[in-house]
C-alpha cells in the first residue's frame, strides 16, 4: 500500500481529513524512532512506503546516533510526546496513533510491526497492537 492510501485509510478510520491525519503521521513515526533501537526501527521501516520508511529510520539519523540506544519511556509519555510534536491535544494524538498503527499493520502485515516493537514494554500493546476504527473496529 502506498503512502497516500495509508494516509487516506487512517483519515477515514479516524474521521478526519487526510491533512489532519498527516499532521500526526510524522510525529508518531519520529517518536517511535526515538523509542525503539536502531535494528528494530530498520526492520519496522523495511516494508513501509516512503516517506514513512525514511521518517522511521534514515541513514542520517543512524549517523547521528539516534536509535542506537532506545530512549526509555512508557506509553503515556509516548502519546504526550506525539501530542507535543504534532501540536494537538492528547486525545486526538492517541486516536491518531491507534489508527495509524492499525492502518500500517493492515498495509504491511502484522508480523513486521510486532517484531519491530517487541522490545517495548507490554503497556505499548494497547497503543500499537489494538485494532482501530469507528467504534473500535479494525
Amino acid at each position: 500500500m502506498e503512502y497516500d492510501a495509508i494516509l487516506a485509510k487512517a483519515a477515514e478510520r479516524a474521521g478526519v481529513s487526510p491533512d489532519d491525519a498527516e499532521t500526526l503521521t510524522r510525529p508518531s513515526f519520529d517518536v517511535l524512532a526515538d523509542r525503539v533501537r536502531g535494528g528494530e526501527a530498520q526492520d519496522l521501516a523495511q516494508p513501509l512506503p516512503e516517506p514513512l520508511k525514511s521518517w522511521l529510520r534514515t541513514d542520517e539519523r543512524i549517523a547521528k546516533g539516534y536509535g542506537l540506544r532506545a530512549t526509555g519511556y512508557g506509553a503515556n509519555s509516548f502519546v504526550r510526546r506525539v501530542s507535543r510534536r504534532a501540536d494537538v491535544p492528547r486525545e486526538p494524538a492517541e486516536v491518531g496513533i491507534l489508527v495509524l498503527s492499525a492502518t500500517v499493520r493492515e498495509a504491511v502485515g502484522d508480523q513486521e510491526p510486532r517484531d519491530g516493537t517487541a522490545q517495548l514494554p507490554r503497556e505499548y500493546d494497547i497503543l500499537l497492537c489494538t485494532p482501530a476504527g469507528p467504534a473500535g473496529e479494525g
